[in-house]
């Protein structure tokens, strides 16, 4: 298969769809000025994943050092006998017993899958495929990962980076716990994470409640490894987290008020307000005022605490800050939001018995005039996704809860039949699914 081009041109949601629609097994590259990455695949699904900005052997042996699953010195000596025999660093490791078969697992999926989403973030570049009978990898270590599970958590990613941006809008960032009353524990693995933020915080510690507070499996590393030290890109280093569900988790913490960011300000000098240069490491609502100000501002902020305590209680306030889901709200928009995707599907099924194919976009669907443009937007103003398979003669059209996230239980998948074997049809049976996940 001859694939190659620029991502200005092709994006790569759409080579990846294709390669695995084809089930192809090769190698793409893809070039940028800053970085060549080659991903590996196998039947079309991604099996490997390199950088040439740094080689994996390496970044592997880093990050299980990171992760305390290896010494510095185990991977000094691992790296000397792989450069005298010339075998896997991962080969090495176990069969040395440096490390468990289950953290090189973890190290290999979590590098490819840094790597690959990484790629999401690219603006331009040019990209080859090289299509080959056989791709060598560890096939007893590395899980394929199929391309649709990549496709489903980048579109996550890309939708949710700009909301997770406003906090953590660089991996420099440095942020430090915030003290609360009651203990912070993982939560267990089928364990819910309890939503808490600042005033209920402020609230289980007036009402003397002292259990504790829970958060979840993905957030309790980066809370464990912040200290007010290292940045945000320090303490994923030293996770088995990518980039972007280090920075999510960061960005949850600071919702719930138990982290805070941060800064470096410049201190004034004790002779003559002079200043003397000196950068120290401050919260970022701490201030050098005078006693008289901190006092009243302590006054003031008990007074909204109290109030932001007591708003937050009223079961009429629905407009509550920080905001309180509403289930009954929420309920209503998703029926909403329902109905508008099942009127959107039927409008795309009548441009299909029109024009005997399906339409490249919601956009020539509204052409038609077969819906109105508050027909292809949710409840609340996001566009549906709409993603269409002409080899398979299939379309998705998917759409998101209250928060932005990709919700299942707004999945409809729409396949055509041809009436008779081997034979196309201009108004053929069709069969919708509709996907629901509980």
């Amino acid at each position: 298969m001859a694939l190659e081009g620029t991502l200005r041109d092709f994006s790569l949601s759409d080579i990846l769809q294709l390669i695995a629609l084809q089930r192809k097994t090769g190698l793409l590259t893809l070039r940028s000025p800053d970085d060549t990455v080659i991903l590996g695949f196998d039947e079309g699904k991604l099996i490997s994943a390199e950088s040439s900005a740094k080689r994996l052997d390496t970044r592997l042996g880093t990050l299980l050092v990171k992760t305390s699953c290896l010494t510095p010195e185990t991977l000094v000596k691992a790296l000397e006998i792989q450069g005298q025999t010339l075998q896997r660093l991962g080969f090495i490791l176990l069969k040395n017993g440096f490390c468990t078969a289950q953290d090189l697992r973890n190290g290999l999926d979590t590098q490819i899958r840094k790597i690959t989403f990484g790629l999401f973030r690219w603006a331009d570049g040019d990209y080859v495929f090289d299509a080959q009978e056989r791709v060598d990898y560890d096939r007893e270590f590395v899980v394929p990962i199929s391309v649709e599970s990549l496709l489903m958590e980048g579109a996550r990613m890309m939708d949710e980076w700009p909301i997770v941006e406003k906090v953590v809008h660089s991996s420099n960032l440095v942020f430090q716990r915030v003290p609360v009353s009651q203990p912070v524990v993982q939560a267990e693995e089928n364990e819910e994470p309890e939503e808490i933020g600042e005033a209920s915080i402020a609230r289980r510690a007036k009402e003397g409640r002292d259990e504790p507070i829970k958060i979840s499996r993905q957030e309790w590393p980066m809370y464990e490894l912040v200290d007010g030290r290292r940045s945000v890109a320090a303490i994923i280093d030293r996770t088995f987290l990518s980039d972007f569900d280090g920075s999510k988790a960061v960005y949850d913490l600071v919702s719930r008020g138990l982290i805070a960011e941060v800064k470096t300000v410049l201190v004034t000098g004790p002779a003559h307000g002079s200043m003397t240069g000196e950068l120290r490491r401050t919260r970022k609502n701490e201030s050098p005022f005078s006693t008289l100000a901190v006092l009243g501002g302590l006054a003031l902020l008990t007074l909204l605490v109290a109030g932001w305590s007591a708003q937050s209680r009223n079961p009429w306030n629905v407009w509550t800050f920080p905001a309180r889901r509403i289930p009954i709200l929420e309920t209503f928009g998703k029926s909403l939001s329902l109905l508008r995707l099942r009127r959107l599907s039927e409008a795309v099924d009548t441009f299909y018995l029109g024009t005997g194919k399906f339409p490249e976009s919601v956009e020539a669907v509204q052409n038609w005039k077969l819906v109105g443009p508050a027909d292809t937007r949710d409840p609340w103003g996001r566009s549906y996704r709409y993603v269409l398979q002409r080899d398979l003669g299939k379309y998705y059209l998917i759409g998101f809860d209250s928060e932005g996230k990709t919700d299942p239980d707004l999945f409809i998948s729409h396949r055509a039949r041809s009436t008779s074997p081997g034979v196309s049809s201009v108004a053929p049976k069709t069969s919708r699914e509709a996907i629901t996940v509980k």
